[in-house]
């Protein structure tokens, strides 16, 4: 199956996988888990992020569906 990942901020250019690209489709096995797609882009250990898919915050353990997109955008504050 086929989603969609999108990388906000700086977090495209600490990827590998996503080489500076803000957003890319990526093929994942049946049953994956989110969590499993963000440890497989090799962020650097401290990079602080929020994760969403389909626009909603879910749970580590959401297992990713067909045409999902999942966005990690980070943390920021208003002031």
């Amino acid at each position: 199956m086929e989603i969609e990942i999108k990388l906000w901020g700086n977090i495209a250019y600490h990827s590998e996988e996503a080489k500076g690209k803000f957003s890319f489709k990526k093929s994942v096995e049946e049953g994956k888990t989110v969590q499993k797609v963000v440890e497989e882009l090799q962020l650097p250990k401290g990079l602080n992020y929020i994760i969403s898919v389909n626009g909603r915050a879910i749970e580590a353990e959401y297992i990713l569906k067909d045409g999902d997109e999942v966005a990690l955008f980070s943390p920021f504050s208003g002031g």
